[in-house]
């Protein structure tokens, strides 16, 4: 059944409800700072007796749901994906039978990723691919259906990896997004797909460092997915250096495993912004509760002379 947005309002000031209450002898909700002596309803218009206003918990729960979704902060999503020569094979070799790519499986997980996100006004996306090099293939956009087609004419051409640098070009990419948003609140993901395939070594430990330090710098929420069963270890023991989480996808229900994903990024970005939003209404409603500034002038007492 469609909800009309009035539904949330109060019907005398028009604004979302912040503290409803119900008139019992009518059965009609209003703002509490709406309600003067009479009954605002005009099929009521009794006379307010405090007894008869009952606090409207459950209007106020919605009420706060709908505000939240108008509130919600944007977000970024950036995927970085590994198009180098290690990806062009599979987890699966059998006689005269040789299973998906991994870089297959890569696509089939972009591919739903991006379905769950056609047409989100409040999310936007932006892929770059790497190999030995980094290669922005779109900014962060809106997506629509040519984004789908995009993928599907990605090739895998690349040649070893460089996945560090990469990872230093993307927060470059970020750090040029976050100027642009200035103070607005959002939320930032770097989601990495990779068969872990990396020439990891003392220096890569040194970079890993940095990156740690930078992403936390930019409040940076990162995962890498590891695509098939190869370099696991690896893939983890980066995952700790940098503080990312790590995921594995080796092919499968596609469909099932980015929906759980999905659903469990959507729940850490509601969380936080809960938090922030929470604590940004507590800060106003202490604003609020201070005292008037007096419109009189001050008066400042005189200096005493000093005693000789």
């Amino acid at each position: 059944m469609a909800t009309n947005n009035d539904d949330f309002k109060c019907k005398v000031c028009k604004n979302i409800y912040t503290s409803p209450v119900v008139h019992r002898l009518c059965g009609i909700s209003f703002d509490r700072t709406c309600i003067g002596r009479i009954c605002p309803a005009q099929e009521c218009r009794q006379i307010i007796n405090e007894n008869d206003l009952i606090d409207n918990y459950t209007l106020l729960k919605i009420a706060d749901e709908y505000r939240f979704t108008l509130e919600m902060p944007p977000t970024y999503y950036l995927f970085l994906l590994d198009t180098s020569t290690s990806m062009w094979y599979s987890d699966r070799w059998l006689p005269f039978v040789i299973g998906e790519s991994r870089f297959t499986y890569a696509i089939e997980f972009l591919n739903d990723f991006f379905k769950l996100k056609l047409n989100k006004m409040t999310e936007k996306i932006s892929l770059v691919t790497f190999d030995t090099s980094s290669l922005q293939r779109f900014d962060f956009e809106i997506i629509d259906e040519t984004h789908l087609t995009f993928l599907q004419h990605l090739k895998c051409e690349g040649k070893d990896t460089a996945l560090f640098d990469s990872i230093d070009f993307c927060l470059m990419k970020i750090e040029q997004l976050k100027t642009l948003l200035g103070n607005q609140m959002s939320s930032l993901y770097l989601f990495i797909l990779t068969d872990g395939g990396n020439n990891f070594g003392k220096a890569e430990s040194i970079h890993a460092t940095q990156i740690l330090w930078r992403s936390k710098k930019l409040h940076i929420s990162g995962h890498i997915i590891q695509i098939g069963d190869k370099n696991r270890k690896k893939t983890r023991t980066i995952c700790d250096l940098i503080k990312f989480k790590y995921n594995h996808f080796k092919g499968g229900n596609v469909a099932e495993f980015v929906k759980s994903f999905t659903n469990s990024i959507t729940t850490e970005i509601r969380t936080r912004n809960a938090q922030v939003l929470s604590s940004m209404y507590s800060t106003t409603r202490m604003i609020n509760q201070l005292p008037d500034v007096p419109n009189s002038p001050i008066k400042v007492p005189s200096k005493q002379k000093e005693l000789g």
